[in-house]
């Protein structure tokens, strides 16, 4: 005689209750689907709220430290790409159905429930317009740390970073306006810069230099300080608008 498949056997068995009460397996789905709506509106209801309490203890061990970074890494790519980084209740926009199933996936690991969420985005999504940028959402897990549970949106333009280089800082701006100074006053031909009247043009590009630089300077302050009003080391965690 040949052994008993326990296992067949049980998936048997399974089938003959099933097809006795089928009502019954359709209703015990429903609750596991009512469940689970649930438990997503809870934890979007927990995304858009103030935090407040102690932050979670989250195991790191089961957490993936590929996707851990710290405070001072997140700044730095804020002050680079002109982004902000705020608690999640400031956000103005959607939260996307696989964010809410990272966060039940991390919090079935873990013993305490995810809250205190931070989100990494340009100024205007914290607005009413402009909602189809990059957002990163973050939890923090203490000492500085965050970790990265996902992103949606591939919309942030490569360019952005050098667009907004004048911008990080003080420092940055002056390097800006020295090199374009520079570049312009070094590309003009000697023969337009003197004609034929001289054989070298250095003392004239020298002034000329000064005179873009101070010209370009003017121009930031009149055009780009009313556009930008601030520089990224100092918005990227501000609350309020540039």
């Amino acid at each position: 005689m040949k052994g008993v498949n326990l296992e067949r056997a049980l998936r048997e068995e399974r089938r003959k209750v099933e097809k006795r009460n089928p009502d019954d397996i359709l209703e015990a789905f429903r609750d596991l689907l009512k469940e689970d709506d649930l438990l997503d509106d809870e934890i979007t209801a927990r995304i858009f709220e103030k935090p407040s309490g102690e932050l979670p203890m989250l195991d790191l061990r089961k957490l993936d430290p590929d996707r851990i970074f710290t405070l001072e890494q997140i700044r730095n790519l804020c002050v680079n790409y002109r982004l902000r980084f705020l608690d999640s209740s400031l956000f103005i926009g959607e939260i996307p159905y696989e964010a809410i199933s990272r966060i039940k996936a991390i919090q079935r690991d873990q013993k305490e429930e995810l809250s205190h969420f931070k989100i990494m985005a340009p100024a205007p999504m914290f607005k009413l317009r402009e909602k189809d940028r990059d957002p990163l959402l973050f939890v923090p897990l203490g000492d500085q740390r965050f970790y990265l549970i996902h992103q949606w949106g591939n919309d942030l333009n490569p360019l952005r970073k050098l667009l907004v280089y004048p911008f990080r800082s003080f420092e940055s701006l002056f390097k800006t306006i020295v090199f374009f100074a520079l570049l312009i006053s070094v590309s003009i031909p000697s023969e337009i810069m003197m004609g034929p009247y001289d054989t070298t043009s250095l003392h004239i590009r020298v002034i000329f230099f000064f005179y873009l630089f101070l010209a370009f300077s003017g121009l930031t302050a009149v055009w780009g300080f009313s556009r930008f009003k601030n520089f990224n080391n100092a918005l990227w965690k501000s609350r309020f608008l540039d």
